[in-house]
């Protein structure tokens, strides 16, 4: 019964919200990817800013991408619990500002992600989408497509490439020119296309001058114009910077001049657990990435942590969820690149000491400086009490299903009082799952 009424309220919602960005005439931007789509989200809402009146599904720190998050993004429903009553209170507001609200949007960025099949043919089926992003693709989520019977990563790509097929004439399809299979999808798609990248030939094309652990200086080259930004708010990996030319590229499709672009992208705040710069104990330096994990992300994390070289090297890892059979592989893959970067590593999950563990000690990294711990509490204790001495930069990256690898960076923040504002997963519901952990 609970069931059958949930899927009664989630289709009504998703029934306004169709009506409403039509009747409302929003423009609909749309972004895919399996890495870097809340980066983007935050980095097109800056950007957009400086002429439209922008909306997206990324609010009060929650990424809000599922069935029922697009609706209440866009009818602009704030959630406050999931009890019965909540419900229809959220019924009651929906109904309410489809009537009687004007929207406050002129653009509404979505991010669509894709975790089985047929979830991008769901998303799409709520709203037209006038400009879709195709950002990335790696094998990510793979468990969930191997009943397929299809190359897994070409099976992930049909499913997320279906938001540029959708494109009709008049839309924009805005693609990474570096990945030839999102950069095939010029042929097939009916809409403009405008193409970003890093190598040379792309519409908008990213130059990288200077890398280091304070500063990335870089260019971005534009119709034979070459746009200096320079960024030190937060770590920038290649992946950080191709996503940011993604949000360039739309600004300027839309309008938006050059600077004006330039300076919402160097001016955004980076979404908690992304790369993100934490002051730690002990003079130490947290590269908090404790949000979510791939096989793509774990390499450009292990790229910023080798950019301190000044530095005692710490990376504290968790499993790479929801990969099925390609568990080992990915693992074993990654392990090979953090041998050659880390100086001490603590390893967190079944998959990291079944695959990861014994493929470094094969990389020849040595095994007395590997760790494994069972969970995120264990580990922190372990680095906080015994392993960390002081000046050390330290990576704590994994994905997030069970893992709470926040909890590892909460527990060596130099000031804990900043975890609200500064750490991912906050709020009651996550504290006691957090805390069920340590029983």
């Amino acid at each position: 019964m609970k069931k059958v009424f949930s899927t009664i309220i989630l289709e009504y919602l998703q029934y306004l919200t169709r009506l409403y960005v039509k009747r409302q005439d929003i423009d609909i931007f749309g972004l895919t990817g399996s890495v870097g789509k809340t980066t983007l989200t935050l980095a097109l809402y800056e950007v957009l800013s400086k002429k439209y009146k922008v909306g997206m599904t990324y609010r009060d720190g929650h990424g809000l991408n599922s069935e029922s998050g697009i609706p209440f993004a866009i009818l602009n429903i704030h959630i406050r619990g999931y009890s019965p009553i909540d419900w229809l209170r959220y019924l009651v507001t929906a109904t309410w500002n489809f009537f009687l609200k004007k929207s406050d949007y002129q653009k509404f960025i979505i991010e669509m992600g894709v975790d089985k099949p047929g979830d991008m043919d769901f998303i799409l089926s709520m709203t037209k989408v006038d400009l879709g992003i195709f950002l990335s693709i790696s094998k990510t989520h793979t468990e969930n497509f191997e009943k397929l019977d299809k190359d897994l990563l070409h099976a992930v790509f049909e499913e997320k490439s279906k938001i540029i097929r959708a494109l009709d004439k008049d839309g924009w399809a805005v693609l990474n020119y570096d990945i030839p299979l999102i950069r095939d999808l010029e042929k097939i798609t009916k809409a403009k296309v405008i193409t970003f990248g890093l190598s040379e030939g792309p519409d908008v094309q990213g130059i990288v001058k200077n890398v280091s652990s304070d500063l990335f200086e870089g260019g971005i080259l534009y119709k034979n114009d070459v746009y200096a930004i320079k960024i030190d708010k937060f770590f920038v990996s290649k992946g950080v910077f191709t996503t940011l030319l993604a949000a360039f590229a739309v600004g300027i499709t839309y309008g938006i001049r050059a600077g004006d672009c330039i300076a919402a992208l160097e001016s955004i705040k980076m979404p908690a657990g992304r790369l993100s710069k934490v002051d730690g104990i002990k003079d130490t330096v947290i590269i908090d990435s404790s949000y979510n994990a791939s096989k793509t992300s774990m390499l450009e994390a292990a790229d910023i942590l080798s950019l301190f070289e000044e530095r005692k090297k710490v990376a504290v890892l968790g499993d790479m969820r929801e990969l099925g059979k390609e568990s080992k592989s990915e693992h074993e893959e990654i392990a090979v690149r953090f041998a050659k970067i880390a100086d001490e590593m603590i390893l967190i999950g079944p998959d990291m000491k079944g695959y990861f563990l014994p493929k470094a000690v094969k990389s020849g990294f040595n095994k007395s400086h590997l760790h494994t711990c069972d969970n995120a509490w264990e580990a922190l204790d372990f680095a906080k009490n015994e392993l960390i001495q002081g000046g050390e930069a330290i990576l704590v990256k994994g994905s997030q299903n069970t893992l709470f690898l926040e909890i590892i960076v909460e527990g060596l923040m130099k000031n804990p009082s900043q975890a609200e504002r500064l750490l991912c997963r906050r709020g009651e519901y996550w504290e006691k799952k957090r805390n069920k952990l340590k029983s």
